[in-house]
């Protein structure tokens, strides 16, 4: 059964100052590019599973918001490495927001999460998630109780009501490791698709509780049985590690499978790890055609506070992130050297 939590009805998020900006992030690798233009940042509570109201003993994850200048897109990135990136809210910003406002709490909800092949819920691992709602840019912001992150833009009005979300349809996949051509060696991970009734996105969890949120289209509304996913290809995607300037032999590749989920047309895109982004594609895409691999863009190194710090400095820790351009399907995906994987359309 689906839970949500028991709310604090005057809750927010913690906000970090604003007073501290970076002026430079550094050991970017080498580029032309400009980099990136920090824009805000919040202390986040996250409650764990059983928990059912927030208190002064809630676990709180950092989270940094920047402009991705080269495309105009809008980066989180928390404490533990989790990246998110979204085409709405961030375009016009030339600076950071000033005086910018407190997160508002939507929702809570405990969700399970089956292992690839297992066909009941009893036993299956749940995982405890907040949804609040960036002002600032117009996002709905998701954080697991581990501080995973997803991000899709809010429209409509503020919720009135907290409604418990439903289970949409399920997928099982099979992913290979990076470099690796044989199927009998790929890892399997059991997907999760629920409806978020006070958004009206889907979140789609694997059972390792990595996430990734998209709005539904209303037209391609799914059943509970759904349709079997497609495979369309896979990718193997470098990352550096902060401390790396370029990639080199010892740069760590990372094995992508693409579905395409037969409910509602969405691409898939799920690591060797179980990070999962998902992403409408292109008008032109053609269901398992790959003509091209990934062309880099560019690449950045995020630097993220954890709770409770207030300045950049240099003990602040760092993460590196490439980001490619799937040509195939018109998408742009972000990639961390946690594993943390990201998708948006192409504008």
């Amino acid at each position: 059964m689906l839970a949500q939590h028991l709310l604090l009805p005057c809750l927010t998020a913690l906000m970090l100052s604003s007073a501290f900006i970076p002026a430079a992030l550094t050991q970017q690798p080498p580029t032309s590019l400009p980099a990136p233009l920090w824009t805000h940042a919040f202390d986040v509570m996250a409650r764990k599973l059983g928990e059912e109201n927030f208190t002064d003993k809630t676990q709180k994850f950092g989270i940094e918001a920047f402009k991705d200048p080269n495309n105009g897109f809008g980066v989180y990135c928390s404490q533990v490495g989790s990246i998110t990136v979204t085409n709405s809210g961030f375009g016009t910003l030339t600076r950071d927001i000033p005086n910018s406002k407190r997160l508002d709490f939507v929702a809570g909800l405990d969700l399970p999460a089956r292992k690839a092949g297992e066909k009941e819920f009893k036993g299956a691992t749940r995982y405890s998630m907040e949804v609040f709602r960036d002002a600032n840019t117009e996002n709905w912001l998701y954080i697991t109780e581990k501080g995973t992150i997803a991000v899709a833009p809010a429209k409509g009005p503020k919720v009135a009501n907290k409604l418990a979300p439903d289970l949409s349809h399920s997928v099982d996949l099979q992913v290979r490791k990076g470099g690796d051509t044989d199927w009998k060696k790929a890892n399997k991970y059991g997907v999760e698709v629920y409806r978020d009734r006070s958004t009206n996105n889907l979140v789609y969890i694997t059972d390792v509780g990595a996430i990734a949120v998209i709005a539904e289209d209303p037209a391609k509304k799914a059943g509970a049985t759904g349709k079997d996913p497609e495979w369309q290809y896979g990718l193997d995607l470098k990352t550096r590690k902060s401390t790396e300037i370029q990639f080199t032999k010892d740069t760590k590749t990372v094995g992508i499978e693409v579905y395409k989920d037969g409910n509602n047309g969405n691409l898939i895109y799920i690591t060797e790890s179980g990070n999962v982004a998902v992403a409408v594609p292109s008008k032109t895409y053609k269901t398992g055609t790959m003509v091209n691999h990934p062309n880099r863009l560019h690449a950045f190194n995020f630097s993220c506070r954890k709770t409770g710090e207030t300045d950049f400095s240099a003990a602040t820790q760092r993460f590196g992130i490439e980001v490619f351009r799937d040509e195939n399907a018109g998408v742009i995906l972000y990639i961390a050297e946690t594993g943390s994987l990201t998708a948006v359309k192409a504008q």
